[in-house]
C-alpha cells in the first residue's frame, strides 16, 4: 500500500508539473501575442502618458526649487508630452471609430450614383467599425483569460486588474459609440434613400412634362401642315422647333433650379464673357432670328448675296436655314456664267450676312419673275424702227407668260409695299454708241434667266439676218496706207 501511495504522489507530482509547465506556455504565448496587439499597446502608451505626466509635475516643481539642475530635464519631459499628446485620453487612444461620411445632397440626376455609391461607402465604414471592436472585445477576452492563468499559477494579479477594469469601462463606452454611429448610419442611409426616391420621381415628372411639350407641338405641326400653305410650312416647323426647345429648357430648369437669384447673376456674368468670345456666334443666332421672323427670305427662295465688299457674288436656290448659316445650292445662273463659271456647289453663309450685306431676292413672296435685259447693236444705216418692231414682238410673244404672272404678283404686292410704278409689259430701247445703234430689249422673266435669255436672243438673232435693211453691227477697223510703201507680194 505505502508503495502506491509513493506511486500515485509522483504521478500527481508530475502531473502537477505538466499542467504548471502548459499554464506558463499560455501565459508566454498570451503576453508575446499581446506585445503586438494594437489595443493593449495603445494602452501602454496611455499609461507610459500618465507616468510622464507624473514626472512631468514632479520636476516642474523642481524646476521652480532649482532652475540650473531641473530645467533641462523639465523641458525635455514637456517635449515629449506634446508629442504623445494623443494618448492623454484613453477612451480617444483605444476607441478606434471611423467617422460616417457625409451623406451627400442629392439634387440631379447624377447625383443619384452618388447616392448608390455612399449607401456601399456606409457599410464598408460600419463593416470597419464593427472588426474594429471586435478585435477590441477579443483582446479585452485575452486579458481576462490572462488574468485567469495567472490566478491558477497563484501569480500577483493587481497589474491586470486595473487593466481588465480599464478595459470593461471602454467597452461599454465603444459598445454605446459603435450603436449610435450605427443608428446614425441608418438614419444617414434612410435620409439618401429618400432623396434618391425624390429625385427619381423628379425625373418621372420631368419627362412627362417634356413629353406633353412634345406632344402639344406634335399636334401644332400636324395643324399646321393641314392648313398652312406648303411654302411657310418649313419655316413655321422651325420656329416650332426653336419654342419647343425654348420650352424644354425652362421645364429643365423650373425642375432644378432652387436659387433662381443666383442663377441669374451667374449667368449675367457668364453671359457678359461668352458674348464677347463667342460674338459672331450670338450675331448669327440673332440673325436667324431676324430672318424667321421678318419674312424676307425663306428655304426655296433664290437670292443673290454680296460679300467680302462685294468682290464675291453667290447666286444660289436656300436649301436650309439653321441657327448659324444660311445654306445655298448654286444653280446654273447669268451671275456664274459672267463671273463665277463655277456651279452645283453648297455654299453656307452665316446669318449675320443679314445687318451687314445687301440680300437680293428674286422669290419674294411669290415673286418669281425678274427683269432681263438683252442688247444688240445694228449699224447706223440699218431700218432701225424695223428691228425695234421685229425685237419688240419677239419678247412680248416669249415673255407673256411670264408677265401675266407678273401682274397677278404685283396686285399681292401692291397691299403690303409701296409700289408706284406697276407696269410689267415688256420695254424696247434705241441708243446710239460708237459701234451703231443698240437695241436694249427688256422683259420679264423667270428667275433662272437663261433658257429664255437664250431662246429670245436666238429668235432676234434669226429676225435680224433675214432682213436686207438690218445689219448686225460689230467692231471693225480701217487702216489706210500709202501706195508708195505698200506693195502686194509678186508685184512690180
Amino acid at each position: 500500500m505505502r508503495i502506491i501511495a509513493i506511486f500515485l504522489a509522483i504521478f500527481l507530482f508530475a502531473k502537477e508539473n505538466n499542467n504548471s509547465n502548459l499554464i506558463d506556455e499560455k501565459i508566454h504565448y498570451i503576453e508575446n501575442n499581446l506585445k503586438k496587439n494594437e489595443f493593449y499597446l495603445s494602452y501602454q502608451s496611455y499609461l507610459n502618458y500618465k507616468k510622464l505626466e507624473e514626472e512631468y509635475k514632479k520636476y516642474k516643481r523642481l524646476a521652480r526649487l532649482n532652475p540650473k539642475k531641473y530645467k533641462e530635464k523639465f523641458l525635455s519631459i514637456q517635449t515629449e508630452l506634446e508629442l504623445l499628446k494623443n494618448n492623454q485620453n484613453i477612451f480617444n487612444t483605444l476607441i478606434k471609430l471611423k467617422d460616417l461620411p457625409k451623406p451627400p445632397e442629392i439634387n440631379n440626376p447624377f447625383g443619384i450614383f452618388n447616392g448608390l455609391n455612399y449607401e456601399k461607402e456606409l457599410k464598408n465604414t460600419i463593416q470597419q467599425n464593427e472588426n474594429n471592436y471586435n478585435n477590441f472585445s477579443h483582446t479585452f477576452e485575452t486579458l481576462i483569460k490572462l488574468k485567469k492563468l495567472y490566478e491558477e499559477k497563484g501569480k500577483n494579479v493587481s497589474h491586470l486588474e486595473k487593466l481588465i477594469d480599464d478595459f470593461q469601462t471602454i467597452s461599454n463606452v465603444y459598445n454605446t459609440k459603435l450603436k449610435t454611429i450605427k443608428t446614425q448610419a441608418e438614419i444617414y442611409n434612410q435620409k439618401v434613400k429618400d432623396s434618391i426616391q425624390k429625385e427619381i420621381n423628379k425625373l418621372i415628372y420631368l419627362a412627362i412634362s417634356i413629353a406633353i411639350s412634345i406632344l402639344i407641338f406634335t399636334f401644332i405641326k400636324v395643324a399646321v401642315r393641314k392648313y398652312v400653305k406648303d411654302e411657310s410650312i418649313y419655316i413655321i416647323n422651325k420656329i416650332l422647333n426653336f419654342i419647343n426647345i425654348t420650352v424644354i429648357i425652362l421645364i429643365i430648369s423650373f425642375f432644378y433650379i432652387n436659387n433662381a437669384t443666383y442663377l441669374i447673376t451667374i449667368l449675367g456674368f457668364a453671359s457678359a464673357g461668352i458674348a464677347i468670345a463667342m460674338k459672331d456666334w450670338f450675331m448669327n443666332i440673332f440673325g436667324w432670328f431676324v430672318i424667321m421672323t421678318s419674312g424676307n427670305f425663306k428655304v426655296g427662295d433664290r437670292i443673290k448675296i454680296y460679300l467680302q465688299n462685294g468682290q464675291v457674288k453667290i447666286v444660289g436656290d436656300i436649301i436650309d436655314i439653321t441657327l448659324t448659316k444660311i445654306v445655298l445650292y448654286e444653280d446654273v445662273t447669268l451671275t456664274t456664267y459672267l463671273y463665277t463659271r463655277r456651279a452645283g456647289r453648297i455654299v453656307f453663309v452665316p446669318n449675320n450676312v443679314v445687318f451687314t450685306n445687301p440680300i437680293f431676292n428674286y422669290t419674294h413672296h411669290g415673286l418669281s419673275t425678274v427683269w432681263d435685259g438683252i442688247d444688240i447693236t445694228i449699224t447706223f444705216d440699218s431700218n432701225y424702227k424695223k428691228a425695234v418692231y421685229l425685237a419688240k414682238e419677239i419678247v412680248q410673244k416669249y415673255s407673256k407668260g411670264y408677265t401675266d404672272i407678273a401682274k397677278r404678283r404685283i396686285k399681292k404686292l401692291k397691299a403690303i409695299y409701296h409700289i408706284k410704278n406697276a407696269n410689267v409689259e415688256p420695254r424696247v430701247f434705241t441708243f446710239i454708241n460708237n459701234n451703231g445703234i443698240t437695241i436694249s430689249c427688256w422683259y420679264l422673266n423667270n428667275y433662272a434667266t437663261l433658257n429664255l435669255r437664250s431662246t429670245i436672243s436666238s429668235e432676234i438673232l434669226e429676225a435680224f439676218l433675214k432682213e436686207d435693211d438690218i445689219n448686225i453691227a460689230y467692231p471693225t477697223y480701217s487702216i489706210n496706207l500709202p501706195s508708195s510703201k505698200f506693195q502686194v507680194p509678186g508685184s512690180k
